[in-house]
């Protein structure tokens, strides 16, 4: 099963839209799924109650967003050092990814 798990979530990472663009417009770099990687986006407002959720239980250290013309970053850096980032695009409401929109990042 862990085989077909990491298989599968290896054919996302190549085809996602979302990742590609964490990679190529920001200073950080996709890690890894945050979540399953057979769910579809996130919602705006899902994203905001889970930060809000982490900021209850003293797990969120910072949040910041960057925008570009096509694409909306929300990052959740919490405190043991992991930073998740969830992607939107601004004109294109779903599907947008082809997959899920969340991702643990680091700094290239």
């Amino acid at each position: 099963m862990l085989a077909v798990t990491f298989a599968a979530e290896s054919e996302i990472i190549l085809k996602n839209m979302c990742i590609k663009a964490v990679n190529q417009q920001t200073d950080l770099q996709v890690t890894g799924i945050y979540g399953s990687p057979l769910a579809s986006e996130w919602h705006p407002a899902a994203a905001y109650v889970l930060r809000k959720e982490m900021q209850r239980f003293e797990v969120l250290k910072r949040e910041f967003q960057k925008k570009t013309a096509a694409w909306r970053f929300e990052f959740a850096e919490m405190v043991g050092g992991k930073t998740v980032v969830f992607v939107y695009h601004l004109r294109l409401r779903t599907a947008y990814c082809r997959g899920p929109n969340a991702f643990f990042v680091l700094r290239k």
